[in-house]
């Protein structure tokens, strides 16, 4: 009788320490999920931010490059006009 107390005290003893062992890990597990969660939400708030500058930038940059070739246009009828 002595001997199943025993057993059964030192497996009570190791199955708490497994439980708690998974708990550990369980909630580094979730802390971790969180963080990349908020990572991940910074990262596409950048990713929109860059595309928005680069649109703005495309779209000037295409209007300067018709200015120029409106400016060359004329620059090309004035000189065929002489």
């Amino acid at each position: 009788m002595q001997i199943d107390i025993n057993i059964s005290l030192l497996l009570g003893g190791i199955l708490s320490l497994l439980f708690s062992l998974i708990a550990f890990f369980a909630r580094q597990l979730h802390s971790d999920v969180q963080k990349m969660e908020l990572n991940l939400s910074e990262i596409k708030l950048d990713t929109e931010l860059i595309k928005a500058n680069t649109q703005s930038e495309s779209s000037r940059t295409a209007e300067r490059i018709n200015l120029h070739e409106k400016r060359i246009e004329q620059l090309e009828h004035r000189l065929l006009k002489y």
